[in-house]
């Protein structure tokens, strides 16, 4: 090396600039390789050796080739030449996957960068090379997580997730072994997801909320190494048939909710977890928790967006199609009772079918996949009294709402109007013999009014004494309402609860 800078690079004439350079370019952590025109090594700097494995005497006068796959030999001397022909500063083979050979035969990638140097009319190549495999692991981290990513903002559920996670970080963290270990209750953890030969025998093994280490290190947020998994306490009893010596617990945390923890495991003979090892892996798991926490974000946005259209169409059915359907079917009985014959006849049929197509579409209502439980308000708690009566008694009765009955209405008057609905629903089905029931809930300037009207043969004349409509007058009162039931001409009877929307709140 000295030799070249004297004889090539003038620099003996000079020692203090000579030496700084010679300083700077044995301490380069890059390898620097230069080579002349005819691809031979003419200098190369002492980080050649932890690179390649060589001294850097041993390469001085040898073809870069030595450096090279077979494989891929051609390649780069084409990219030489095309140098050679047009030299600027510049990174070799941008884009490409370049390798480097090792004395030991392995191939790694590097990356490279080219720089001409001309010495008394001589040109040469400054080859600046760098291990590449930190950085591709990088890129490697990068593509795992944006393909989890997009797959969970696709919909994948993340049972269906969790298989490309272990995957992944086997393969990024060099491991042969990986698990995901996720809390099944309050005293279980289970392993849920597995990756690398043999370890299909770990996968639904249960353990112990308390004990595993697991589950400790979960809790802690504390990445752990292990020297040898065989040997170490609180680890799965399976590890030993799978000869894992090596391993590290990451858990599994995003924005400090704690999702589980990955497991890896290297077999006997492979080197330890270093501290760059646990960093990756800890990266890796943090995008991968918070993927997975914006998959579900998005689960749960795309369930409450069903529920919304879902609430939407339930409403325009409940306040469109039925209450026209209920107008119609009054229109058709008023005309019914002037007709009588076969005419008559029909029409009471007409009225049967619009009451039957009326109950199957409340029950396709019912039925629509975003209404769960809680989604369901007080329109709907009326509509399953409603149909809960008719099919002990064979009358339908018709609701029809109008305003903001599920948003306006509180809990506590919620539950009080159901009662006095059910209440006024038995009193009818027990006493009146009615073949016609009307109801309509309004929202109201503040008030909500409930009635409930009846075909039957009414109310007794006088005051009435009977628990039912006593316990819904005492209701309305203990609400700051008023309710009244009275005979309505020419048959039939009416009940008329009204209450403030202020009750309760």
């Amino acid at each position: 090396m000295v030799s070249f800078f004297e004889q090539n690079m003038d620099i003996s004439s000079n020692p203090e600039p000579g030496n700084l350079l010679g300083a700077i370019f044995s301490a380069s952590p890059d390898a620097v390789v230069v080579i002349d025109a005819g691809h031979r090594i003419v200098l190369t700097s002492p980080a050649v050796t932890t690179l390649f494995g060589y001294l850097p005497s041993e390469l001085v006068g040898e073809s870069i080739d030595r450096l090279i796959p077979d494989s891929r030999r051609d390649r780069h001397g084409e990219h030489l030449r095309k140098f050679f022909e047009s030299p600027h500063a510049r990174q070799m083979g941008a884009g490409l996957d370049l390798k480097g050979l090792r004395r030991d035969g392995e191939e790694f990638p590097i990356d490279v960068s080219l720089t001409p140097v001309s010495v008394r009319d001589t040109q040469y190549v400054a080859a600046f090379v760098r291990d590449a495999r930190e950085r591709r692991r990088e890129m490697d981290r990068l593509y795992a997580v944006n393909e989890i990513t997009k797959r969970l903002l696709a919909g994948s559920q993340m049972q269906d997730i969790l298989p490309l996670v272990a995957q992944s970080a086997r393969l990024l963290s060099h491991s042969d072994a990986a698990w995901i270990v996720t809390p099944r209750s309050i005293t279980e953890f289970e392993i849920v997801s597995v990756d690398g030969p043999g370890t299909e025998l770990l996968l639904g093994i249960l353990l112990s909320a308390e004990t595993s280490r697991s589950a400790k290190v979960m809790r802690s947020g504390a990445s752990e190494r292990i020297e040898d998994l065989s040997t170490a306490n609180n680890v799965l009893v399976g590890i030993a048939s799978l000869d894992l010596g090596p391993g590290l617990y990451v858990p599994l945390i995003a924005d400090e909710r704690r999702l589980g923890t990955l497991a890896l495991g290297r077999i006997h003979g492979e080197p330890s977890y270093e501290p760059i090892d646990v960093a990756f892996a800890e990266v890796f798991a943090g995008a991968a928790a918070t993927a997975i926490e914006m998959g579900a974000a998005r689960a749960k946005i795309d369930r409450l967006s069903i529920v919304a259209e879902d609430e939407r169409i339930a409403r325009d059915l409940h306040d469109t199609v039925i209450q026209e359907l209920f107008a119609l079917g009054m229109s058709l009985q008023a005309t019914g009772a002037t007709v009588t014959g076969s005419l008559g006849e029909r029409i009471s049929a007409a009225v049967e079918s619009l009451d039957d197509v009326i109950r199957q579409i409340r029950n396709t209502i019912f039925r629509l996949p975003g209404r769960t439980e809680a989604a369901r308000g007080l329109r709907d708690e009326m509509l399953r009294l409603a149909d809960s009566f008719h099919q002990e008694y064979g009358v339908l009765p018709r609701i029809a709402f109008h305003g903001p009955i599920d948003f306006s209405v509180s809990e506590l008057v919620s539950e009080h109007l159901l009662h006095v609905f059910s209440e006024g629903l038995s009193n009818v089905g027990q006493h009146a013999h009615a073949s016609k029931i009307e109801v309509i809930v309004a929202v109201k300037d503040e008030w909500l009014s409930f009635s409930l009207i009846d075909d039957g043969v009414g109310i007794a004349d006088g005051p009435s004494a009977g628990n039912g409509i006593r316990n819904m007058s005492t209701r309305a009162e203990n609400l700051g309402g008023t309710c009244t039931v009275a005979r309505r001409s020419p048959k039939g009877s009416i009940v008329e609860w009204r209450v403030p929307l202020s009750s309760g709140k």
